[in-house]
């Protein structure tokens, strides 16, 4: 056998293990949906992507899940967060919606606001096609990622199932929004659900 020939057959035996392990590890790496969005995921996000997860969650969670809780707006929640995790160094483990949990106070009811201002008593309030419009892709992909995670994890898993990556549904939400602009009054929530995966019917018995 020649240098060259004993060489390969040498590197293939020790590589061999290697993808084996690297192959092992593929399989049983977290899917999306068991995806913990914890502290790290919170520090790297930019300001957009934070608060379209932050819209995304609350919009799935009173909406479809019907979980009270969480109807706070980005604007009321994203510092509180950021400021926990910062803090508490502790929970960086801990995903968003668990410090949403804990800095979200509770025992005090909500204030009105001032009639002045501006509410929304609809179903999935300002989220809808015009608001997607004038967002940026990554605030886009946030709400997607957030109402992604809702669906998988608070909603019963035999009513309607999500199996492709956030990417996949922010890309067709945007091309439907953007195909539709006569829908613009549609939810968003209500536009994601147009790409859940078509259920199988059983075969006649």
């Amino acid at each position: 056998m020649t240098s060259i020939r004993r060489f390969c057959v040498l590197s293939l035996f020790v590589l061999a293990p290697c993808m084996w392990s690297q192959t092992r590890e593929n399989l049983h790496a977290p899917t999306e949906d068991k995806r913990a969005y914890a502290g790290a995921w919170w520090a790297a996000a930019d300001s957009e992507e934070r608060a379209g997860f932050l819209n995304g969650v609350a919009d799935c969670m009173t909406w479809t899940a019907h979980k009270p809780g969480f109807s706070a707006t980005p604007e009321q929640m994203t510092e509180k967060i950021t400021a926990f995790y910062q803090t508490h160094p502790e929970t960086m483990t801990l995903s968003v919606i668990d410090i949403w949990e804990r800095v979200e106070d509770h025992s005090k009811p909500v204030k009105e606001k001032a009639e002045s201002a501006e509410t929304w008593k609809n179903l999935h309030w300002y989220l809808n096609g015009e608001w997607w419009m004038q967002i940026s892709e990554s605030q886009q992909m946030g709400f997607v990622e957030g109402h992604l995670w809702c669906l998988r994890t608070q909603v019963r898993e035999d009513a309607e199932s999500y199996s492709h990556p956030a990417i996949f549904y922010r890309q067709k939400i945007d091309t439907f929004v953007r195909a539709n602009p006569n829908l613009g009054n549609e939810a968003v929530a209500v536009t994601f659900r147009r790409f859940r995966d078509k259920a199988t019917m059983a075969a006649p018995k």
